[in-house]
């Protein structure tokens, strides 16, 4: 008697570590197989099937389904973070050399969801960081609207983790419309407009220092 067809969908979802000669590129992949979660970790890694070993992950099988395997489980179960403001290598025997007692110091670990840093101060850093990056993106929309009152923003991009802003817009006569950006080591504004748009600018751009 042959044994029943197990239908696919009714098999267990487990973790499963996809891995290649450089310890950067494992991953964990979900899957109901070997197999499966091999191929979906060459995909991820960019590679061909043959190139990546696969094996079980007990440690991860409670996070399927979740939106992500928090930084603190992955340490736990041997694995390697960079600190998410300065980089610093974080594991678990993460530590730093103390000049003044000559001692390696373990790190104060914090963890947010899915990233790590190396200490308090950093995560304070950090979050500095995000706060002034997304109120210069603010800034930005302020002073290019208030540079080219005439246009018509269609889509700004910025703030953390943009190092940069920009603006696209349209105005009056234009066939593809512009963009404006600023730089990280400048809030200079650069304009540009395409080659086609170039008459239709000047235009514009008369006809509101005319007013």
């Amino acid at each position: 008697m042959s044994k029943p067809k197990v239908d696919p969908a009714s098999r267990k979802v487990l973790a499963y570590s996809v891995e290649t000669n450089d310890p950067e590129e494992s991953n964990i992949q979900f899957a109901t197989s070997n197999a499966a979660a091999r191929r979906q970790g060459a995909d991820n890694i960019g590679t061909d099937f043959g190139s990546v070993s696969c094996r079980r992950a007990h440690w991860a099988d409670q996070y399927a389904g979740q939106r992500f395997i928090p930084a603190k489980a992955y340490i736990d179960a041997g694995w390697w973070f960079g600190c998410n403001h300065c980089g610093a290598r974080c594991d678990s025997d993460a530590s730093y050399w103390d000049e003044e007692t000559e001692t390696d110091i373990a790190l104060d670990l914090v963890f947010d969801g899915r990233v790590v840093y190396c200490s308090a101060d950093c995560k304070a850093g950090h979050e500095a960081e995000v706060t002034a990056r997304n109120a210069r993106f603010e800034e930005f929309k302020v002073r290019v609207a208030a540079e080219r009152p005439g246009v018509t923003f269609t889509e700004f991009t910025g703030g953390y983790p943009w190092c940069g802003n920009k603006g696209l817009f349209t105005f009056p006569g234009a066939q593809y419309g512009g963009s404006v950006s600023d730089s990280e080591e400048s809030t200079e504004l650069k304009w540009y407009v395409a080659q086609g748009d170039k008459a239709a600018w000047d235009y514009f751009i008369a006809e509101q220092s005319a007013t």
